[in-house]
């Protein structure tokens, strides 16, 4: 190390100047290692131990499941077809699999339907309890679901005939693929509501959210203090944080684990997040996944399966945990209750730091107190830079993911190098070397004090690189060679980078642009750590930073907002749909992100405007065109029986059908009817009103041709419009050119294209 750092009161020398240059550059290997930690396992071969997982036996088995690539939702025959794939796999691998069928409505929204679950078991040498292993069979009606969740059934079943082909475990393990999890959690709900779940104590879900990148384990319900270290022993390559399970906790992302939050069990959720444009479209497809993503699946379903299998489950350790992995090697945990003692001694250590310069005069309060606002100069001045260039390339780039987002998202990552490098010097001069380190720091503790009262699975991002701080600075403040104040300098935040790196690299895949912002003020946060050695580094040093740094800030937006938005391989969602409204009168309508695209327009005269083309729902906007009568039955709605109830209510038996046997049918009830409660074939569905604004809705997913029965107690006794509307797979005969003028660049995504037919009635 060239940089000669002291620290006197006048702040600091350099001879060379090029250890911030040194810092950066190291910072960068840093994330270079994380990147390639994070890549998932190579598949094993098919040759491999029969007890160990091997992602291309179960890549042929999910190649079986995929059949010819239809999409198959629930109650479709491809999805019976699926069904009966998995029996067959089950039954071939020595389990005697049932099919556990009933009526079922979602927890989460107005939504019922006939769900088929498959269950298996593996019998245990005791009976404390069960262990489930989990995965959805269904896909959405847009693509084959090969990602989510076919994946996750592969895995579920080559890790049975793993479990099967080892010794008996301990514990029994049961098997579930559950139907309908797209549909609103259905199957999970199902098998919940049974006598079967009673005797599960811990839960292990396998998911998607993209079609790539390692499985993460990114949720925990209950207890999960101990659990982690079973994943963790379990896992080839673990890769988890406890600021994924907070995180998640606060979003409003679903599945089906979440049926199992509040039923008294503990569990774990997997899924691997990379390439989200292609999750829930037509896309998600053989083509789309990474093969070592489901060997990194299947290790850890196995790994911690096994584990649990032999686990204490009639007295399993109460409490949570505060956890990391560390390159996807070792797990760092301790107990939840540990994280304010922890804050409250890096609190301490900073101060003892700041104590010990201030013995020595080489740093005053006003020092101190300037550096921590240098800190807060940092953080400040780029969350407010980002959250400016964010409002300026929004309206450039209209999309929640874009076809090329490295250069995006390298802008913003840079963006805190400029500010650094400009403001830093500036408060350094008059805080003084130690100031600035005693200030940053104090405030990197009083983050993690606060982060470990209100969110203490995020807070070790603080607490850990805080604490090497501490020890650091008291280093740094009894002085040394050059060389060891730079380390001491440099080694919170390298600490800090292993610890970050993990976190922030898969936040554009999560959340895609709505990341950036957040990206940029972790950043700063980050590089902030470095202030003393802005304040050491020669001008050419700290002019080449700034240089690099701004060029890659501008060059990079100025790269994404110059490239395409979409691409084939990243496309744009869009959908078509052939609607008869209750009039008769026929129209196009293209669901899309913005901006529409315009190839539509070839086959069909869409209007130049978005507008409203629901009743029910005034707030969705899309774009229509006429389209050719279809002459399709309408959906009938018949008053069963009708009962007068106190208090001017009325209670109503109503029978839904579709004459031109559409597979799925909605009531949209207007709110003036006071929908109080509704039943769905005896089973309770979740009234939630004005779902839609002035609407609510209740839908079946798989509608026969007997047609279907709710039971409604509506508060209001007077009469009201409401709208029938069913829902069939495919466009009717002319939708042909719009499927054809449909560009590359664009994919069906959710339900896909469909026909839809309304009917308004007076109920």
């Amino acid at each position: 190390m060239a940089d000669q750092i002291e620290t006197g009161s006048t702040g600091a020398q350099s001879r060379g100047g090029w250890g911030l240059v040194l810092a950066l550059i190291l910072l960068l290997s840093v994330l270079w290692i994380v990147s390639v930690r994070r890549q998932p396992p190579v598949p094993k071969p098919e040759s491999a131990p029969a007890a160990e997982f091997s992602g291309e036996r179960a890549l042929a088995v999910l190649r079986e499941l995929v059949g010819d690539g239809s999409p198959h939702p629930i109650g479709s025959p491809a999805n019976a077809a699926v069904r009966d794939r998995i029996l067959a796999r089950l039954r071939q691998a020595g389990y005697s699999p049932e099919v556990q069928q009933s009526s079922v409505c979602s927890q989460l929204y107005a939504s019922c339907g006939q769900a088929a679950n498959i269950v298996a078991r593996l019998e245990g040498t005791a009976h404390d309890g069960a262990i489930l292993l989990m995965a959805h069979y269904d896909s959405v009606p847009a693509g084959p679901g090969v990602s989510d969740d076919l994946s996750g059934v592969a895995a579920v079943l080559e890790t049975a005939r793993a479990l099967k082909a080892g010794p008996a475990p301990k514990n029994p393990v049961i098997i579930l693929l559950t139907d309908g999890e797209e549909a609103g959690l259905l199957g999970a709900k199902e098998f919940a509501d049974s006598p079967l779940a009673r005797e599960v104590k811990v839960v292990v879900n396998l998911e998607a959210r993209g079609t790539r990148g390692p499985s993460l384990m990114f949720e925990t319900i209950g207890d999960d203090g101990w659990l982690v270290p079973l994943f963790a022993a379990g896992s080839s390559r673990p890769v988890s944080s406890s600021v994924f399970v907070t995180i998640y906790h606060l979003m409003p992302n679903n599945t089906d684990l979440t049926v199992f939050k509040r039923r008294g069990v503990d569990g774990m959720n997997f899924a691997f997040v990379e390439n989200p444009t292609h999750y829930h479209t037509a896309e998600d497809d053989l083509r789309s996944l990474e093969p070592a993503s489901l060997q990194h699946h299947g290790d850890n379903a196995l790994g911690t399966v096994r584990n649990l299998a032999q686990a204490d489950l009639a007295h399993p350790p109460r409490g949570s945990a505060v956890f990391f992995d560390v390159l996807g090697g070792p797990v760092v945990r301790w107990p939840t209750a540990w994280t304010l003692p922890l804050a409250v001694l890096v609190l301490v250590l900073v101060l003892a730091v700041f104590w010990s310069a201030r013995s020595g005069r080489t740093v005053t309060a006003g020092g101190m107190l300037l550096g921590l606002l240098a800190f807060l100069a940092v953080v400040v001045v780029t969350a407010l830079l980002s959250v400016g260039l964010f409002m300026v390339l929004r309206g450039l780039l209209p999309a929640q993911w874009i076809a090329k987002p490295a250069p995006l998202v390298a802008s913003f990552w840079s963006l805190s190098l400029v500010v650094a490098g400009l403001l830093l010097p500036w408060f350094g001069r008059r805080a003084g070397l130690l100031g600035l380190f005693t200030g940053v720091w104090l405030g990197w503790a009083i983050l993690g004090l606060a982060l470990a009262v209100a969110a203490p699975g995020v807070s070790y991002l603080f607490l850990v690189p805080g604490l090497i701080a501490g020890i650091a600075g008291l280093v740094l403040v009894r002085g040394g060679s050059a060389t060891t104040g730079a380390v001491a300098v440099m080694l919170p935040v390298l600490i800090g980078g292993i610890l970050w790196y993990p976190i922030l690299l898969p936040l554009y895949d999560g959340l895609g642009l709505v990341a950036l912002v957040p990206v940029a003020v972790l950043r700063a946060i980050l590089v902030a750590g470095l202030a003393p050695l802005f304040l050491a580094a020669r001008p050419l040093a700290r002019r080449l930073v700034i240089g690099v740094a701004l060029l890659v800030t501008v060059v990079g937006a100025g790269l994404a907002v110059t490239s395409p938005v979409h691409s084939e391989s990243s496309p744009q969602p869009a959908v078509v749909q052939y609607l008869q409204d209750e009039t008769g009168a026929s129209h196009w309508i293209v669901l899309s992100s913005p901006p529409f695209p315009q190839a539509f327009r070839q086959a069909a005269d869409f209007g130049p405007q978005p507008v409203s083309p629901f009743p029910w729902f005034p707030r969705q906007r899309a774009f229509l065109a006429p389209a050719p009568p279809l002459g399709a039955p309408a959906p009938e709605l018949a008053v069963v029986q009708q009962t007068a109830l106190p208090g001017g209510k009325r209670q109503l038996r109503l029978r839904l059908t579709s004459p031109r046997g559409a597979p799925r049918g909605t009531l949209y009830i207007p709110k003036e009817a006071q929908l109080e409660s509704a039943t769905f074939d005896g089973r309770p569905v979740e009234v939630k009103r004005g779902q839609l604004g002035a609407y609510t809705f209740l839908a079946t997913t798989t509608l026969p041709p007997q047609g279907v029965e709710f039971d409604v107690v509506l508060g209001q006794s007077a009469p009201q419009d409401w709208y029938l509307v069913d829902e069939s797979p495919g466009l009717p005969p002319g939708g042909d050119a719009l499927q054809k003028a449909r560009p590359a660049t664009t994919v069906a995504f959710q339900d896909g294209d469909i026909t839809l037919v309304s009917r308004k009635v007076r109920i």
